[in-house]
C-alpha cells in the first residue's frame, strides 16, 4: 500500500472516531458484528473490515486496504450496480436490505443481502460508505428446497384425481387443488376469494355434520374423516368424502389444515344398490323362510287322508266342482260341518290350479287369538305391538302369487274382515305399525262351519266380504249323507293303521260294516277314523273288531230334519230372493205363496226377515 492511501486511511478512521475510547468502544461493537462489514471512502476504496468479512471472504484485512471495493464482487456488473446504488445513498441515508453476489479470495461466490448508508460528518458532508454484508447461502438453499418442494407439491395436488385444500387456522384457503372444478363444478379461484363457498354447497341437511367436524378438528389436532352431500354448480348432488389433518411447523406451531376431498358418489350409488340388493335379499329370504316354515308345517300335517276317498253321488257332485273351479283364481267358499274334509277340497282345489307351482299356506282362523290373527295374515312392523320385537312377514305376503286356504273365516274379527276385503278388492294390505301398503296377488279359498249368512243378518260377518267371497261356494258333504263311502274309507283307515300298528288285518267282523253304516257319524270322517284307528289298536287277530260301541244314533237323522219355523222361514227367503224383495204385486212373493201382503210382513217380522 502507497504511503499516501495509508495516510488517506488514517485520516478517514479519524473522522469516524473523536476520541480513542471511542476508538476502542466502537472496535469492539465492530469486532463483534457476526456479518460483514465494509467501509469505503468516496472513491469505493476500503478503509475498513471486520473480523467477519475477513472470515467469510478469506481475506486478511491488510490485503483490502486501500483496494476498491470491486474485488469482493462477482462481476464488473455487480460492481456498477453497487456503484449506482452508492449513487443515490447521496441523497439517502439508507436503502432497505437487497441482494447481490460477491467473490471469495478463493474465487467461488455466494448470495448476500446488503444494506448500506452513507458517512457524513459534523457539517452534513458525506465522506464515505459504510456496507453491512450477510451470508444468505442456507437461506437461499432452504427457500430453493422450499421452492422447489413447493413445485413438487403443486405438481401433484394440481394433478391429482382428489381435490386438495390448505387451509388456514382462520378458515381461508391458502391452497385449492383444480381439482375442485370437476368435483363441485366452481373453480379454484371462487374458493380462494369465497372460503364460506366451502360450507355454502353442503345440504343443509349434513351441515350440522360438517359443522361438529369443523369444531372437532380445531378442538383436537389429529387426523379426521366426514362424508357428506354438496349440490354442484349445475344442481346436482354428489357425496364428497373430507379427510384433514393438521399442518404442524418446525417448533410444533400448528399452521393449517391439510384436506384431501374424493368424490364418492358413484361408490354411493354402488352402496345403495348394493343395500338395496341386500334388503331385496332379505325380504326373499324372510319369504322363502316363511313359506319354508308353512310348507314344513305343511308336509308335518297329519291329514285325515291321503286322497279323496269315496264314490257317492254326493263326492262325485264335490269333484265336478273342484274340476270347474280349480284352474280359475275365483275365490271359493268351503261350507261343511266339522271333520267333512274342507281342506282336503281346498288341497284339491290348490293341486289342480294354475298356482300349484307355488305354495299353499293354511291358517285356521279359529285357531289363533284374536289379537294375533291380523298379525299372522298381514305381518307387522317391528314395535307395532307389545312383543313385536322383529318385522314378521304376514301370510298374505308370503303366499303372493299362490294360493291362502282361510280355515274357520267365519271366526275372523270385523277389523280383520275389511283388511281382508281390501285385499280382495284391490290386492293391497298394511303391515300392522306400517302406513305403506303392500300389492299381493293371492288367491282365497276359505272355509266355515258357520252360517254364515245368519251370521250377516246378525251383523257378525260383513255382506260385502261375504259376496266377494262367496262367488263359488262348495259344500263338503257330511259322512251320513255319503253312507255308501264308509266300505271304502273303511278299507283305507285299516290300511293306514295296521301299517302303523305292525299288524296284518284281512277281514272284518260282519257286524262291523252294519254298525258303522247305521250310525249317525255327528264328527264325520274324523270321528270315523279316531274309531277305526282305536279298532285296529284293540283287534287281536286278522279280523277286525270294534272297540266301541256304536249304538244306531238319532242325532245324525235329527240333524237332517229342521223345525217348522226354520224350514218356513229359509223358503219364505228363498222366494224373496228370487223375486228380489217383492212383496207385493205381480209377481211378488205374495203372489207365488198365495198369502196377503200384510200376513206376508207379519210372517216376515215374526220369523226376523230383513231385506240385506
Amino acid at each position: 500500500m502507497a504511503m499516501d492511501e495509508q495516510k488517506t486511511i488514517e485520516l478517514l478512521q479519524k473522522k469516524l472516531f473523536v476520541s480513542r475510547q471511542d476508538t476502542a468502544f466502537f472496535k469492539c461493537i465492530f469486532n463483534a458484528i457476526p456479518d460483514a462489514v465494509v467501509f469505503a471512502d468516496l472513491e469505493r476504496r476500503i478503509v475498513m473490515v471486520n473480523p467477519a468479512l475477513e472470515n467469510i471472504f478469506g481475506y486478511q484485512e491488510q490485503e483490502l486496504l486501500g483496494k476498491k471495493t470491486e474485488v469482493i464482487y462477482s462481476s464488473k456488473e455487480e460492481y456498477e450496480q453497487q456503484g449506482r446504488i452508492r449513487f443515490h445513498l447521496k441523497g439517502k441515508e439508507r436503502l432497505q436490505p437487497y441482494e447481490i453476489t460477491y467473490r471469495k479470495k478463493d474465487g467461488t461466490t455466494f448470495p448476500s443481502e446488503t444494506i448500506g448508508t452513507a458517512l457524513r460528518d459534523d457539517v452534513g458532508e458525506t465522506f464515505g460508505f459504510i456496507g453491512l454484508i450477510r451470508d444468505i447461502t442456507d437461506r437461499k438453499k432452504a427457500e430453493d428446497s422450499l421452492r422447489e418442494l413447493e413445485i413438487m407439491y403443486r405438481t401433484v395436488a394440481n394433478f391429482t384425481y382428489d381435490w386438495e385444500t390448505w387451509t388456514n387456522l382462520d378458515s381461508t384457503f391458502r391452497y385449492v387443488s383444480p381439482s375442485c372444478k370437476r368435483i363441485t363444478g366452481y373453480s379454484e379461484e371462487q374458493f380462494m376469494r369465497h372460503p364460506e363457498l366451502f360450507r355454502e354447497i353442503i345440504l343443509p341437511e349434513d351441515r350440522k355434520v360438517w359443522d361438529e367436524h369443523h369444531h372437532c378438528a380445531k378442538e383436537e389436532y389429529k387426523l379426521r374423516e366426514v362424508q357428506f352431500r354438496i349440490k354442484r354448480q349445475d344442481g346436482t348432488i354428489g357425496w364428497i368424502e373430507h379427510a384433514c389433518q393438521p399442518i404442524v411447523g418446525p417448533k410444533g406451531k400448528v399452521l393449517g389444515f391439510r384436506s384431501s376431498n374424493r368424490d364418492i358418489t358413484e361408490r354411493k350409488k354402488v352402496e345403495q344398490d348394493l343395500r338395496w340388493a341386500l334388503d331385496e335379499i332379505k325380504k326373499y329370504k324372510e319369504r322363502l323362510e316363511e313359506e319354508s316354515a308353512c310348507l314344513r308345517k305343511e308336509i308335518n300335517l297329519v291329514c285325515n287322508y291321503e286322497r279323496i276317498i269315496g264314490s257317492s253321488n254326493a263326492l262325485q257332485y264335490v269333484l265336478f266342482k273342484i274340476e270347474q273351479i280349480a284352474a280359475t283364481d275365483t275365490s271359493v267358499l268351503i261350507f261343511g260341518e266339522t271333520g267333512t274334509g274342507k281342506e282336503l277340497i281346498a288341497r284339491a282345489i290348490y293341486e289342480h290350479s294354475l298356482r300349484k307351482d307355488r305354495p299353499m299356506l293354511t291358517i285356521n282362523c279359529a285357531a289363533l287369538p284374536t289379537d294375533l290373527i291380523e298379525s299372522e295374515l298381514f305381518g307387522h312392523e317391528k314395535g307395532a305391538f307389545t312383543g313385536a320385537h322383529t318385522r314378521k312377514i304376514g301370510r298374505f305376503e308370503t303366499a303372493n302369487r299362490g294360493t291362502l286356504f282361510l280355515d274357520e273365516i267365519g271366526e275372523l274379527s270385523l277389523e280383520a274382515q275389511a283388511k281382508l276385503l281390501r285385499i280382495l278388492q284391490g290386492g293391497e294390505l298394511e303391515r300392522l305399525g306400517s302406513s305403506s301398503t303392500t300389492k299381493v296377488d293371492v288367491r282365497i279359498i276359505a272355509a266355515t262351519n258357520r252360517n254364515l249368512e245368519e251370521d250377516v243378518r246378525q251383523g257378525k260377518f260383513r255382506m260385502d266380504l261375504w259376496y266377494r267371497l262367496n262367488v263359488f261356494p262348495l259344500t263338503a258333504p257330511p259322512l251320513r249323507e255319503r253312507l255308501d263311502d264308509i266300505p271304502q274309507l273303511l278299507e283305507y283307515f285299516i290300511d293306514k293303521f295296521s301299517r302303523k300298528q305292525g299288524k296284518v288285518i284281512t277281514s272284518i267282523g260282519t257286524t262291523v260294516l252294519e254298525a258303522l253304516q247305521q250310525y249317525g257319524w255327528p264328527g264325520n270322517i274324523r270321528e270315523l277314523e279316531n274309531v277305526i284307528e282305536r279298532a285296529v289298536i284293540t283287534t287281536n287277530g286278522s279280523k277286525l273288531t270294534l272297540a266301541d260301541v256304536l249304538h244306531p244314533s238319532t242325532v245324525g237323522k235329527q240333524l237332517q230334519f229342521k223345525t217348522l219355523a226354520e224350514m218356513e222361514r229359509n223358503y219364505l227367503l228363498e222366494v224373496l230372493e228370487e223375486t228380489n224383495w217383492k212383496v207385493s204385486g205381480k209377481n211378488s212373493a205374495s203372489e207365488i205363496l198365495g198369502l196377503k201382503r200384510s200376513t206376508l210382513r207379519a210372517k216376515m217380522d215374526k220369523l226376523n226377515i230383513r231385506k240385506p
